[in-house]
């Protein structure tokens, strides 16, 4: 599986302060299409497993992608992909500096050529590229750098990402406060009448809701009994455990059913305690806006759901 599920939530960010800076206009706006990376779960299909964004690299005619990851402070690059592609095309030759990150990397993102400096190089994946067999090579993480100061639109349904997105005039009395942290994105929720805030990630597509036992317990419908399955998590193995709930999500004045509740073994107490005592209720994905478009406003910390029609 290539499901990374972050069960350390605003524990995870990286301690140094973000240095990756994205060279993009303020007055320009950027259209930015994605694709789904299909994976197995619990031994079904997961067809909105991953966003994928195809992005092309100077003197170098393959199509690559990188993992579109909010769960990400910084955007990464992987060390091992860049080195066998700089084997096959020679011309392209990114230079590190001394402190393990790139100095300067420049990508083409559908019609947008963007620059990106001081990106994080990561000792990750395979070592090698299957150039003929039509597979979707990964080579990095784009991560929530690249909403710093703007306001982006994740519009799910359409598969597209817009970067300087404007939210029109008749939306604006929507929009609502969050909390943006290291570039951590948290969400101001109603569960069950209940305030709380849910961690977003967009690179843990496959639970709607990924929160403590003792909560999923209490959310789970009468008699419902766990789907247990292993999931891969930074080179460990955890359990994530899913049953039937008959609760909502509500914000920005929308209510969104849950329909699934999930709890994960073999994450530590310690961590999950931190969370609880932050006033963080848990972690959702991808799947809670499939048929919703996010946006996102981080210079002025508001967001908004818009739902499809």
């Amino acid at each position: 599986m290539i499901l990374l599920v972050k069960l350390v939530f605003i524990a995870q960010s990286v301690a140094q302060k973000p240095v990756t800076t994205i060279a993009l206009s303020p007055s320009k706006k950027y259209s930015i299409p994605f694709t789904w990376l299909a994976d197995s779960v619990n031994g079904s299909i997961e067809p909105h497993a991953a966003m994928l964004i195809p992005v092309k690299l100077p003197h170098c005619s393959q199509q690559f992608y990188m993992q579109f990851d909010m769960g990400a402070p910084n955007t990464v690059f992987y060390k091992n992909k860049l080195r066998a592609i700089s084997e096959k095309y020679p011309s392209f030759d990114p230079l590190p500096d001394t402190a393990g990150s790139l100095q300067q990397m420049a990508i083409t993102v559908g019609k947008n050529k963007i620059s990106i400096t001081q990106a994080y190089l990561l000792d990750f994946g395979e070592k090698t590229i299957d150039w003929f067999a039509g597979k979707k090579e990964i080579i990095g993480t784009i991560g929530s750098d690249w909403l710093e100061n703007r306001t982006v639109l994740i519009n799910y349904p359409k598969q597209e990402i817009i970067l300087n997105y404007t939210v029109p005039e008749k939306l604006q009395s929507r929009l609502t406060d969050f909390s943006y942290v290291q570039r951590n994105i948290l969400i101001p929720v109603m569960i069950k009448g209940k305030k709380t805030i849910l961690y977003f990630d967009s690179g843990s597509s496959a639970f709607a809701l990924l929160t403590s036992k003792e909560t999923a317990l209490s959310m789970a419908v009468a008699d419902a009994v766990a789907s247990r399955y292993p999931v891969k998590s930074w080179g460990r193995t955890l359990y994530a455990n899913s049953l039937v709930t008959a609760d909502s999500v509500e914000m920005s004045q929308l209510k969104i059913p849950l329909h699934t509740v999930t709890y994960m073994e073999g994450a530590s107490e310690e961590q999950v305690n931190r969370m609880l005592k932050l006033g963080i209720g848990g972690m959702t994905g991808n799947k809670l806006f499939l048929h919703s478009g996010l946006v996102l406003d981080t210079k002025n910390k508001k967001f908004l759901l818009i739902p499809s029609k």
